[in-house]
């Protein structure tokens, strides 16, 4: 007679913790702090995989209480930070296609094919608007002093940081790459620029993911005389939105080296 496998201590908190994000994926903007409660996960696991947890097998031995399981929860489901990296293949692509174009045009066609692309994955990814959900209640409800919010709200925070600068030093590469810089009449310091444009792009993106949720994953197209020579070219709100954003904090750069612009 075979016997059963006993799992480890971190195998039964990896298959909790699993079954708790996949359960999170249903909840989408729904998703609280308080939400995923050890029963809901419990119940969620014996349904979906026959495997039978109880209350006593974690608490106090693999977390030291539900909130403690619960933060450790939303920080795993983080996808703040996430998603960079394809925005910046996205923009190589992208940019690759826009030949002999003027920097400004360059811009223009860059913004209107690459920043819908990564918002169609973003917006396919539950975890995305669930972590959206997260940030608003940990900002609606925090109180001070409650050491789960605040360890949430903490965590919160970094990834916001984080994504910021990455996105501002993904941007930055794409001016020099462009051929475009921060405006000089607007910032003495450019990387305050691209700091700016990166909060700002985020803020964009993250009112768009939510807008597809509502709107069956379209956002209404708009027709701009923005082809080469005039013509009308097709665009999503969302990506002529970030080209409106690029456009007001950008301009040519006269001192960009037109051999290192063409080489990235």
């Amino acid at each position: 007679m075979t016997t059963p496998h006993r799992r480890s201590r971190d195998e039964t908190r990896e298959l909790v913790v699993s079954a708790a994000l996949d359960l999170v994926e249903h909840e989408g903007l729904g998703v609280e702090p308080t939400t995923i409660t050890y029963q809901k996960v419990f119940q969620h696991l014996e349904r979906t995989k026959g495997v039978r947890i109880t209350r006593a097998s974690v608490h106090e031995r693999l977390w030291a209480s539900q909130e403690e399981f619960q933060v450790e929860v939303l920080l795993r489901m983080s996808r703040m930070a996430t998603g960079l990296d394809l925005a910046g293949q996205l923009a190589a692509a992208s940019l690759a296609e826009t030949g002999d174009l003027t920097s400004e045009a360059r811009m223009r066609e860059l913004s209107r094919v690459a920043p819908d692309a990564l918002l169609q994955v973003a917006a396919a990814d539950p975890r995305f608007s669930s972590w959206v959900g997260v940030t608003l209640s940990v900002a609606n409800d925090s109180e001070p002093g409650d050491p789960v919010r605040d360890r949430l709200a903490a965590r919160t925070t970094a990834e916001y940081a984080e994504s910021e600068s990455r996105a501002a030093e993904l941007i930055r590469r794409l001016a020099l790459a462009t051929g475009v810089r921060p405006r000089a009449n607007l910032f003495t310091d450019p990387d305050l620029g691209f700091r700016l444009i990166a909060r700002l792009g985020l803020t964009l993106a993250e009112g768009a993911t939510v807008r597809l949720r509502f709107d069956k994953g379209e956002l209404p197209n708009v027709h701009l005389k923005t082809g080469i020579d005039g013509e009308l070219q097709e665009w999503t709100a969302f990506a002529a939105g970030f080209w409106a954003l690029l456009n007001t904090y950008l301009e040519e750069d006269p001192d960009a080296d037109a051999s290192e612009a063409e080489g990235g």
